[in-house]
């Protein structure tokens, strides 16, 4: 017998108490709550029925279909790009559901929530040996980073499905073929994979790149010669149909091989800092003084890519799903790399576009799924500070995902931009908010009208068009207006703007319009209304105070007479009426 006595009760680590193990996974449901409601008010401050910029590239399409422009138009390019599923989107948007761009939008959610998904498949398969709710846990950290407000215009304008699509496809096809290595199904897995692989060419261009690299996946992972050879005679296929009457477009530069020779230096920063423009956006600061950062994690992007790679080569068979997952990584990498071929000629600047952070958040989060085992295992003071690198992370894209919860007018301003396109009102300001050519709004605009198409099928829109010289019924006055400004705008001398609100008596009945008339009885206005508030009247038109209904509206300039000193406004589809006591015009801001 030992000397030693034998240990007591109280000496034995013990376990800690459930609630304190319990206790990370609650404050991560909590703050993902939050971060689902900063989300859902972000996206509702955020949306426009009206299309803008690209956007009107699908009205555009419908209307060409709708005319019976046939197949064409379907496989027409969108600068590089043949928007094939995009456009069957945009189809249903505008046939099914009136083209208020509502499907759209929520489309654009459940295809990052779709990736996520895709992920988390990955991480289950990766933590197959782990705790049930360490798989959740980091599902529900991959679905935070994938809804990130950072990629805001690819959630919140309604022309960016395919920006989810291009990475979404190629992800779940390096899914498939991953799964069609392992029993039962694996032939079906196969052919998915397949099918992913060639949908992927009616993505963007990107898309074209899904099968080549699925063919190199195959050939690393020894899918077998037969697998391998139906990837590529698909991939060949495919690049050729793509490339059949392509056209490349003007104004994106020389090309990829002609920037790598005259800019290699400048292409390798772009790619780092596309690589790594998440995390620049999340500083909330995009100058020239802070891509530093970008460029940084671009880097890391790269280190761990290859960091992972030698183990993988060394038995290919025995990781096929990090090589799946790599696949994945390069692909998005290769994506960046071309892009610097087009866009280095607009600065570096062009690389932080939020729009262009969808395809690198999900390498990113590949990159977590690839290393996830060695996160998990961490330890001590290695888990401590993991843990406080995540918890600064989720408070960096708290900040990002609350940048849209404040009330703007936004929606209201682009609404009177798709007025002013109505009326034949050069209002540069706010058409400019909308479309780069004020000519080509005007004349899709025209085409959506004749069409019913969208926001300019709305009665209130389409009126517009004709409203002005019309004759106005007289009515009584029974309501309180009041002018807040009139505007000059610049280089139109034919128009100004007038803002102002009108407290609908006595029923405060919402109206979709107002008219502006003038003492001949003709419409010589029109304009809709805004939102809600509660105000006093200024002083040049003393009434009482309430919640007014504000209305932007353009009035007609009667050259060479000055404007009146008051016109009368009717609240179309109420009895209400008002006199509306103009100020003199200042300079538009």
């Amino acid at each position: 017998m030992d000397g030693h006595a034998p240990p007591s009760p109280d000496s034995t680590p013990r376990a800690a108490p459930a609630w304190r193990r319990q206790l990370p996974f609650a404050l991560l449901l909590a703050f993902a709550a939050l971060y689902a409601l900063a989300t859902a008010v972000s996206a509702w401050r955020s949306f426009t029925s009206v299309p803008i910029w690209d956007m009107w590239g699908a009205l555009e399409f419908y209307t060409d279909v709708r005319g019976g422009a046939g197949w064409q138009a379907w496989w027409r390019l969108f600068n590089e790009h043949r928007l094939v599923l995009a456009k069957a989107l945009f189809w249903m948007e505008y046939t099914w559901f009136g083209g208020q761009q509502v499907f759209l939008i929520v489309v654009n959610y459940l295809l990052a929530g779709c990736g996520a998904a895709v992920l988390s498949a990955f991480l289950r398969a990766r933590l197959a040996d782990g705790p049930r709710r360490t798989w959740i846990a980091g599902t529900v950290l991959l679905a935070l980073w994938l809804f990130s407000w950072v990629q805001r215009e690819n959630l919140t304008w309604a022309f960016q499905s395919q920006f989810f699509l291009a990475q979404l496809l190629p992800l779940a096809g390096f899914y498939c073929l991953y799964r069609a290595t392992r029993p039962p199904a694996a032939q079906g897995w196969f052919v998915a994979a397949c099918a992913l692989g060639v949908l992927s060419i009616g993505t963007m261009v990107n898309g074209v790149m899904a099968l080549p690299m699925m063919v190199l996946y195959a050939l690393v992972a020894r899918l077998g010669w037969k697998r391998t050879a139906v990837l590529a005679l698909l991939a060949a296929l495919c690049i050729a149909a793509y490339t059949a009457g392509y056209v490349s477009p003007g104004g994106h530069g020389g090309g990829v091989m002609a920037t790598l020779r005259e800019h290699p230096g400048g292409m390798v920063v772009y790619t780092l800092l596309y690589l790594g423009s998440p995390f620049q956006h999340l500083t909330r600061h995009l100058g020239p003084s802070w891509m530093i950062v970008g460029q940084a994690f671009g880097a890391l992007f790269v280190l761990l890519a290859l960091a992972a790679l030698p183990r993988a080569l060394r038995a290919p068979q025995a990781h096929r799903m990090d090589l799946a997952l790599l696949s994945f990584v390069a692909y998005v990498g290769g994506i960046a790399f071309a892009t610097s071929g087009g866009r280095l000629q607009f600065g570096l600047e062009s690389a932080l576009s939020s729009r262009y952070t969808t395809p690198t958040l999900m390498a990113w989060a590949a990159l977590a799924v690839l290393y996830a085992p060695r996160l998990t295992a961490l330890r001590g003071g290695a888990r401590a500070a993991a843990f406080g690198v995540l918890v600064l992370l989720l408070t960096l894209m708290l900040v990002v995902q609350t940048r849209d919860v404040e009330r703007n007018d936004h929606a209201h301003m682009r609404l009177t931009g798709a007025l002013a396109l109505q009326m034949g009102v050069h209002d540069t300001r706010r058409i400019g908010m909308l479309i780069w050519s004020e000519a080509l709004g005007a004349e899709l605009a025209r085409r959506a009208t004749a069409a019913g198409a969208g926001v300019f099928g709305r009665p209130a829109l389409a009126e517009a068009t004709h409203a002005l010289g019309e004759r106005a019924a007289a009515l009584p006055p029974r309501c309180h207006a009041f002018v807040d400004q009139v505007e000059h705008l610049p280089g139109e001398p034919r128009f100004v703007r007038v803002q102002g609100g009108l407290l609908p008596e006595p029923d405060r009945t919402p109206f979709a319009a107002v008219r502006l008339v003038g003492a001949d009885g003709t419409v010589v206005g029109y304009g809709l209304p805004d939102r809600w508030r509660k105000r006093t009247p200024p002083y040049h038109a003393p009434g009482p105070s309430g919640r007014y209904l504000m209305f932007t509206a353009y009035l007609q300039v009667p050259a060479p007479a000055p404007l009146p000193a008051a016109v009368t406004l009717q609240a179309a589809g109420t009895p209400c009426a008002a006199t509306l006591v103009l100020t003199p015009p200042v300079p538009a801001p």
